[in-house]
């Protein structure tokens, strides 16, 4: 083992934010600060320094402390206590959150200005200063510490890497962080473990984040709730004209209907249902009021004539939805001027109105569904990333208060390659760039182990805390840790896909099928050698081999479900690939099974007997299973 002496770079500064003032300053290192040998908290198994907290400090604090002590003891073998600021003060301890011990050392750090989720490290003479408020800010504090300075990473809830040194010593230290986004959400199966989350700043409404963790953001929900505050089984019958007006009918459709946003009745109905909500759910903070899903081809606004005149004098189909929302939030503003009101500018919606502003305790979360995710989407030329650029820029100059709905997996094809793992960091920049304060990444959220799950909510995390993060640094350190000896193999295919699309212009979006030229045949096959490659490389490691093997079922999928295709006809016949999809048979349904994935799509369950027999005999396979 080798002395630590962890003066890592800082975080670059990241972008404005926009409407609220969130950002991340990563502060020059002052040598005068601490000794010019730095802090020597640990050598031999041994250490002088002690963990402080103050005596009623938040299970958040509490937690961080701990999550301190037991790191920087795998990292050294040192165990530090953790006492309460009522102990006398000493000269080498760690402060962590507000305690009397900064008062006794004349050491003033501006804590409020941090917000709930913003942190300061920083060494004065010998001590270490974790700063940061009692929610979450002290506890991502000890995380940056960690990751940022230290060398801890946590790339999934199995696999992480706590670096060994017989001596960890902390070069002089002043760094300032708040995070750019005030909402950063990985939805994705794989990433929804608490301890996961918190050790990557991601305040998650979706994720198991506990108490201990600072809990989660408090959101009831993002997203088609109009049928939820108005539902058509208790007012249609007696008030049809509650509901949209469509083809001259009023629309009773339980799922994909939508409601009559300029009648009063529902303006107050709506009202009623969300402060009813808010009187309900104090911890929480933000309710929706919004559209239902629908599909593209029938958007089913109401085409009543109070509506519709609004949506003329406004040049978009949103002015009646955001004329609802605003008298919504113009009374929760009265009772609970701490709350905000959630909408989508999704689909039908998505034009911004052209004089109509939402009110300040409003969000607008536009949404990113039709566009291409294999280029940047600030570049893409696409139509619809066309279309959706002109959008967000328009929302951006109105200076709403604007989060984001993005999407990082194909629904239809939960197991397709999806060439948008170097996309990610890009998309990210572009939103905060115009404005964008929070982001929901929508990926996998109700199966294990889908299409590089693991890899791309690791990525979206580190990039949804730091835009600025090195995406090349962030994917070689994950791919070294996850796949071991395999790494090369897996870097490999990641160019080889995500090459094809970008030098072909191929646009792939989240219900691209099988039959795409992004995964055409001569891709497959060489992909298949480079996985063949890689579980040869991890054979001497069951753990990892089975990481191999289940990254792997993501190809298989594409060999076997075009093969099937090009037998039925649907495309141009390959033997080669249909000669390896029989050979890879079985091996990909025995991962499939043994992988733990449930489903193929976000479209059912999985019935994995059904699905061999169906693919069997489309393949021409002969099974008795």
């Amino acid at each position: 083992m080798q002395t630590l002496n962890p003066g890592l770079p800082q975080s670059k500064p990241l972008f404005a934010a926009g409407a609220i003032v969130l950002m991340q300053i990563a502060c020059a290192l002052h040598a005068s600060i601490a000794p010019a040998e730095g802090l020597l908290l640990a050598e031999n198994g041994e250490t002088e320094y002690r963990i402080v907290i103050t005596e009623n400090a938040s299970p958040s604090i509490r937690h961080g402390a701990q999550e301190l002590q037991i790191f920087l003891a795998q990292m050294t073998g040192a165990r530090l206590p953790i006492v309460s600021d009522h102990e006398p003060l000493t000269e080498k301890e760690i402060l962590l959150g507000a305690n009397a011990h900064l008062t006794q050392a004349d050491i003033f750090l501006d804590i409020p200005s941090l917000g709930e989720e913003g942190y300061h490290l920083k060494t004065v003479g010998k001590r270490l200063i974790i700063a940061g408020g009692p929610q979450r800010g002290a506890l991502y504090g000890v995380y940056g510490l960690l990751e940022d300075h230290l060398g801890c990473r946590w790339f999934t809830p199995e696999v992480s890497h706590i670096p060994r040194v017989t001596a960890l010593r902390i070069s002089p230290l002043d760094d300032r962080q708040i995070p750019v986004l005030e909402y950063r959400d990985v939805f994705t199966f794989d990433c929804f473990d608490g301890d996961w989350a918190a050790r990557n700043r991601s305040n998650s409404q979706t994720a198991r984040l506990e108490e201990k963790h600072g809990g989660k953001l408090g959101i009831t929900s993002l997203a088609h709730t109009f049928y939820a505050l108005i539902p058509p089984a208790t007012y249609f019958d007696a008030h049809p004209e509650y509901f949209s007006l469509v083809n001259g009918k009023r629309l009773r459709d339980d799922h994909y209907g939508q409601l009559c946003c300029t009648n009063e009745d529902v303006i107050r109905l709506c009202t009623e249902a969300v402060l009813a909500g808010m009187r309900a759910n104090p911890n929480a903070h933000v309710f929706s009021v919004s559209q239902s899903d629908t599909y593209p081809e029938s958007p089913n606004y109401c085409e009543c004539e109070n509506c519709q005149r609004l949506a003329r004098e406004q040049e978009s189909q949103m002015a009646p939805v955001l004329a609802l929302v605003n008298r919504v939030a113009e009374a929760v503003e009265r009772e609970f001027p701490q709350n905000t009101v959630e909408t989508l500018a999704y689909r039908w919606t998505r034009k911004p109105p052209k004089t109509l502003r939402p009110r300040e305790n409003v969000v607008v979360c536009l949404c990113s569904v039709e566009c291409c995710f294999s280029h940047p989407l600030a570049t893409c030329d696409s139509e619809a990333n066309r279309a959706f650029r002109e959008d967000l820029e328009a929302w951006s100059r109105t200076g709403a208060r604007l989060w984001i709905w993005d999407y990082t997996t194909d629904f239809s094809h939960y197991l397709l390659p999806f060439p948008n793992q170097r996309v990610r960091r890009d998309n990210i920049r572009y939103f905060v760039k115009h404005g964008v304060t929070g982001i929901f990444e929508e990926d996998t959220y109700d199966t294990p182990n889908s299409e590089l799950a693991a890899l791309g909510g690791y990525l979206t995390a580190k990039s949804l805390w730091n835009p600025d993060y090195d995406e090349g640094a962030a994917t070689s350190e994950f791919l070294d840790a996850y796949y071991g000896p395999a790494a090369k193999e897996v870097r490999d295919y990641l160019d080889l896909l995500h090459s094809r699309a970008q030098k072909e212009n191929i646009h792939v979006n989240i219900g691209t099928p099988p039959s795409s030229s992004h995964v055409a045949d001569d891709l497959l096959l060489k992909a298949n050698d480079l996985w063949e490659e890689a579980e040869r490389k991890a054979a001497n490691d069951p753990e990892i081999l089975k990481r191999v093997q289940i990254s792997r079922v993501s190809v298989d999928y594409a060999i076997v479900e075009r093969a099937r295709a090009e037998v039925a006809g649907r495309l141009p016949l390959d033997n080669d690939l249909k000669v390896l999809a029989l050979k890879r048979f079985e091996s990909y349904l025995q991962t499939l099974g043994a992988g733990g994935i449930t489903r193929l799509s976000e479209g059912g369950t999985l019935n994995l007997d059904k699905y061999r027999r169906s693919l069997a005999a489309e393949l021409g396979i002969s099974t008795t299973k």
